[in-house]
């Protein structure tokens, strides 16, 4: 972090008030690096700003200034201050600056800093200590762990705490995580196998897992060939090799279930509910898809969509995209959003390796990730009619009844 010198001119008061941002905001930043670090570094010195000879001779008045208010700010706030003798032009002698202000320990930085800060920082640190108290884990994996659960609330943190405790002096090993009987948890609150609140607690008690009977992965799927009409969703837990579908001659890969539900008949034809990552589970559970001769996926035109239909690619299963390229976006604009269903901004993310995507595909991912040439960073498939997906799929030769 550097100075801003642009904002260190003007009145007294003005570059009082920008020199004493300036400094909390250094401060603050200390502050932040510090609170995960298991052994703390003090004084935290920050040097002054320093003019070059040329400035100093034709703006020595500023420098003056802006010395008088460091050595009043560090006077204020308990600090200690060093200076440098400069020559203020050859005929005026010397004057003193600033050189460098230390902030002498942890307790006057926290006063320093702002509310904020210093509530996130008291926060880690007692965490750090109650942790490295409680449990036998490397410090290694305390801070782990402490940075993990860097956003949860007290009541979260509390909840590992107790968790890693309950799992240090219990076997579950063979129970599903729901069954788990930790007194006052609710039966989703452990979540998945790559939850952090599960990571985190592997940490602590130094286990790979905690070897749970995980709920098995699931594919939902429906018939769309009107000779099947009114049969059943299917859901496949295990490979199913043996399905009478397995010769249909047409398959749609959703992501949403919206349009799942609302895909038409089509002959000989399968939807399938790829419900986002879950779609890579598809070609183990359904090996016959490979063998499907007109397979089409249909996503999110976002970056997470055109991430899945390259991982659904690369799974064995050959397919068209619908409505995942530059055109179709173009096409779709007035439907984007640049918000998440919480309300929280998109972000521009670095471009995955995603040897899945076609050419038109890749240029509209890469410009979903860096906001080039794009509005809007999602546009999700539920706002697209369905009558022009039908369409579309006439056009890839699908006998969508009708």
């Amino acid at each position: 972090m550097k100075w801003n010198i642009g904002d260190l001119s003007g009145t007294d008061a003005q570059v009082k008030t920008n020199i004493g941002k300036q400094l909390r905001a250094f401060v603050e930043q200390y502050l932040d690096k510090q609170r995960f670090a298991l052994f703390q570094v003090w004084p935290y010195t920050v040097r002054a700003p320093q003019p070059s000879k040329s400035e100093f001779e034709n703006d020595s008045n500023t420098y003056i200034t802006i010395t008088k208010v460091l050595r009043q700010w560090a006077q204020s706030h308990d600090c200690q201050y060093t200076e440098v003798f400069r020559l203020q032009g050859a005929n005026c002698g010397k004057t003193t600056l600033v050189k460098d202000i230390a902030v002498p320990d942890e307790r006057t930085a926290l006063r320093i800093a702002g509310r904020e800060c210093a509530s996130r920082y008291r926060i880690t640190r007692r965490r750090l200590r109650c942790l490295r108290e409680e449990f036998n884990a490397s410090d290694e994996a305390v801070v782990k762990v402490i940075r993990k659960l860097d956003d949860a609330t007290d009541l979260d943190f509390d909840l590992v705490r107790q968790a890693a405790h309950y799992f240090a002096e219990h076997d579950a090993s063979g129970m599903s995580p729901r069954a788990v009987p930790i007194p006052g948890f609710s039966t989703k609150w452990l979540g998945g196998k790559s939850s952090e609140r599960r990571k985190a607690i592997c940490l602590l008690l130094g286990r790979d897992a905690l070897d749970f009977k995980e709920r098995p992965g699931e594919i939902r799927l429906r018939y769309l060939d009107p000779a099947h009409r009114g049969y059943p969703d299917l859901y496949v837990t295990e490979p199913w090799s043996n399905a009478d579908c397995a010769g249909f001659d047409y398959a749609v890969i959703v992501e949403n279930k919206d349009t799942y539900q609302e895909m038409p008949e089509i002959e000989n034809g399968l939807c399938i509910f790829g419900n986002g990552r879950a779609a890579n589970r598809i070609a183990a559970l359904l090996p016959w898809i490979a063998d499907i001769p007109h397979v089409v996926y249909w996503g999110d035109m976002d970056a997470d969509g055109l991430e899945i239909l390259s991982e659904v690619r690369e799974s064995g299963i050959d397919c068209e995209s619908l409505f995942m390229d530059v055109e179709s976006c173009t096409r779709y604009e007035r439907f984007g959003t640049a918000y998440t269903p919480k309300g929280e901004r998109l972000k521009l993310r670095n471009p995955a390796e995603v040897p899945g995507l076609r050419e038109d595909e890749r240029a509209l991912y890469e410009s979903l990730c860096s906001g080039e040439g794009v509005n809007y960073l999602r546009i999700e498939q539920e706002r697209i009619p369905i009558v022009d997906a039908v369409e579309r799929l006439r056009a890839f030769g699908f006998p969508v009844a009708g």
